[in-house]
């Protein structure tokens, strides 16, 4: 996304982060394959249904601090 868009990113997970938490688990890079990186992004993707929540409630703390 170029960096004078009028959209910013707030997060957007990456392969590099899939196989970094892989290594935090013990896990060897080699193991997160194409199959298994597909696998994990429909999780996460799952996973994250009730994404507005979870930024309504970072929306909340952050204006508490």
């Amino acid at each position: 996304m170029p960096e004078n868009s009028s959209q910013q990113v707030v997060f957007i997970p990456t392969r590099e982060d899939v196989v970094g938490c892989a290594q935090e688990m013990g896990m060897p890079p080699d193991v997160i394959a194409d199959d298994v990186f597909a696998q994990v992004k429909k999780g996460v993707e799952w996973g994250l249904e009730c994404w507005s929540e979870v930024m309504k409630e970072a929306i909340n703390m952050a204006l508490k601090s």
